[in-house]
């Protein structure tokens, strides 16, 4: 029977990478409304908010890494949870918001969109830093009952291509009404459909898994992140591929012809997972 929970994993120690890239999203979110306060109560001269951009940036990413060295443990407590997308989210919504300020903001407006968007990325980062981090500790002492490597077979990638073919095209539309149809600015949100898309259909992509009594570990070329036993529901073998079900979202899927030994990752999994 898989476990009911995953254990916590010890914390980690200092983590100088992540304390930076915490600090510069810190002060990509600072720049924007110091800029605005400065304007609005000192200067608006180019050059004073010039240097409020430069001291703002300095100052917010020594800040955030100060406190994120200081207090430790931040990488471990944040992937552990699926707050570790909040931050991508929150730069998200800042893009956003300083988009449709344009008019109003002025420069103000031009650097919230793109202090939004270096934050969205950052904060996406964060997140893929966090849980590589945190399933690192989790797994640190697990034994690896099988490794290997696959992907979907060829008619489910064909399936899941279809699916998300639509989702490219609205974003392109939301990409074009940019330049062609500015008045409909509520499409440009479309945008956000071509990562989305591209993020599902390389589910379908080999990757390198282990088998592990905390769950199924996915191994990428510069992340790692665990899919815990209490996600799945079961497994079945048919004529192509192992496929692993999930409560929710996709199953997972390993396409028969890329397993060495498609008998030895059955019988892993089994450990686990009863056939479904």
């Amino acid at each position: 029977m898989p476990p009911s929970t995953v254990e916590t994993a010890a914390e980690p120690s200092g983590d100088p990478l992540f304390a930076l890239v915490v600090g510069l999203y810190v002060a990509l979110l600072a720049i924007a409304p110091t800029v605005f306060g400065v304007a609005r109560l000192v200067s608006g001269d180019a050059a004073v908010l010039y240097g409020t951009v430069i001291a703002t940036a300095t100052v917010g990413t020594g800040l955030g890494w100060w406190a994120t060295e200081r207090f430790g443990s931040l990488s471990h407590r944040l992937g552990a949870t699926r707050a570790r997308w909040v931050p991508g989210l929150l730069g998200l919504g800042y893009a956003f918001a300083g988009l449709l300020s344009l008019d109003r903001a002025g420069v103000v407006g031009v650097l919230a969109m793109f202090s939004g968007i270096g934050a969205m990325a950052l904060g996406s980062a964060l997140g893929v830093m966090a849980r590589t981090r945190y399933t690192d500790a989790l797994l640190a002492d697990s034994e690896r009952h099988c490794v290997f490597t696959a992907g979907w077979p060829k008619a489910a990638r064909n399936r899941l291509l279809a699916l998300v073919v639509p989702l490219w095209a609205v974003g392109v539309a939301g990409v074009a009404s940019v330049y062609v149809a500015p008045e409909l600015w509520p499409l440009t949100v479309a945008q956000i459909l071509i990562p989305v898309g591209i993020a599902i259909f390389m589910q379908s992509e080999p990757r390198e898994y282990a088998v592990t009594a905390e769950g199924l570990e996915q191994r990428l070329p510069v992340a790692r992140r665990l899919l815990p036993w209490t996600q799945y529901t079961g497994y079945t073998r048919t004529a192509d591929a192992l496929v692993v079900h999930r409560s929710w979202w996709f199953d997972s899927r390993f396409a028969l012809e890329d397993l060495d030994d498609p008998d030895a990752v059955a019988a892993a999994l089994a450990r686990y997972l009863s056939a479904a």
